[in-house]
């Protein structure tokens, strides 16, 4: 009876459920690139080609900068669905 009453308990001491804890995918290396600065206008006396060229330079590093943000944007959106759906 006693081996009987042993037994039992650690048959049911086994049935216990262990949590498990989810995380948060982590983010690509790619998207955690510290954003470049924007060149200013160093020279004394601009001609309107060195207005322009910077101009040019400092808006190609925008777009380089909102393409990633969107892409930051999507991969977090699609993660976090993936996370969430997930129960």
């Amino acid at each position: 009876m006693k081996k009987l009453i042993l037994i039992s308990a650690l048959l049911l001491g086994g049935c216990v459920s262990v949590p498990v804890e989810r995380t948060f995918p982590k983010i690509p290396d790619s998207l955690r690139e510290p954003a470049a600065e924007l060149k200013p206008l160093t020279i004394k006396n601009p001609q309107l080609s060195d207005l322009i060229s910077n101009a040019n330079d400092n808006y190609s590093e925008y777009y380089k900068l909102r393409n990633k943000y969107n892409e930051w944007l999507h991969w977090y959106e699609t993660q976090k669905k993936i996370f969430d759906s997930i129960k």
